[in-house]
């Protein structure tokens, strides 16, 4: 019998290595000139490698960055799948096929983070069932306002994109910036820490403006009009709002409150549904 190191004993590692396998044939369908297809590329990699590297861990706080890191990287891959489906790279059922099993692997990555002991070996059952503490729907992230919202702007910037001919060097720029808030949302949701989830929120407020001054670069030089950039302009009025109240909301919040996870950070009211 071939000898295995610790993490490849791990039911959530073989799961992570699965979702490669799976990511892989659905990149090999899709335009890898899309920014969307090297973030999944590379986050769905991030969660095997930081489980494998979390349970090598003696640390308590060594094995909690890696895990947080492997959950992290599994809402981002989360998050990318719901961009694809936006941009009509995949159809609905490989969508929630992916989530599905994403939400186990994240879960289940949760519970190792729990864990007590420095190292893990898992035995069946150890983390209940797949639904066990995840909302309504997939993620928590999906029922924020900030993130339905950052989703429709890829919607809009993409029929833009489709409809009008701006030159690769500008429409790779709004993919990657437009295509960056979600990410980022989606990820900072999922931080154990409320410095780390600013951090990401600041991010995406970052590249919101990057999608906006883009836009306007685009009509200054005269490659569009100002009605054809209306409807991104629209929702960008409506995204950043929502972006820097998520960001107020998470400097005002409780000290107390920092070792929230990714399924109870609770956003103010009006940045959620």
């Amino acid at each position: 019998m071939a000898v295995r190191l610790g993490h490849e004993k791990l039911h959530v590692y073989q799961r992570a290595l699965r979702f490669v396998g799976w990511a892989q044939e659905v990149l090999a369908a899709i335009d890898h000139r899309a920014a969307v297809a090297d973030h999944l590329d590379r986050a769905s990699e991030s969660i095997v490698e930081s489980i494998a590297n979390g349970n090598s861990r003696r640390s308590a706080g060594d094995r909690d960055r890696f895990f947080d890191v492997a959950v992290g990287s599994g809402l981002e891959c989360a998050a990318c799948l719901d961009v694809c489906a936006c941009k009509d790279l995949i159809p609905s059922e490989l969508q929630v096929d992916g989530k599905t099993q994403l939400r186990s692997i994240v879960n289940m990555t949760i519970r190792l983070r729990e864990s007590e002991s420095p190292s893990v070996h898992e035995t069946p059952g150890t983390y209940g069932t797949d639904t066990d503490g995840i909302p309504v729907g997939f993620f928590a992230h999906e029922g924020l306002d900030v993130y339905r919202v950052a989703l429709e702007l890829v919607t809009v910037l993409d029929r833009l994109v489709c409809d009008v001919a701006m030159g690769g060097r500008y429409s790779a720029r709004l993919d990657k910036d437009c295509t960056s808030v979600v990410l980022n949302i989606a990820e900072g949701n999922g931080r154990f820490c409320r410095l780390d989830h600013r951090r990401f929120i600041d991010i995406a407020h970052t590249s919101a403006m990057g999608v906006a001054s883009g836009l306007d670069v685009l009509a200054a030089r005269g490659m569009v009009a100002g009605e054809q950039i209306g409807g991104a302009k629209g929702v960008l009025v409506r995204l950043v709002p929502l972006l820097l109240g998520l960001r107020g909301y998470l400097d005002e919040a409780d000290e107390g409150a920092s070792g929230a996870t990714w399924a109870s950070v609770e956003a103010p009211s009006s940045s959620r549904s």
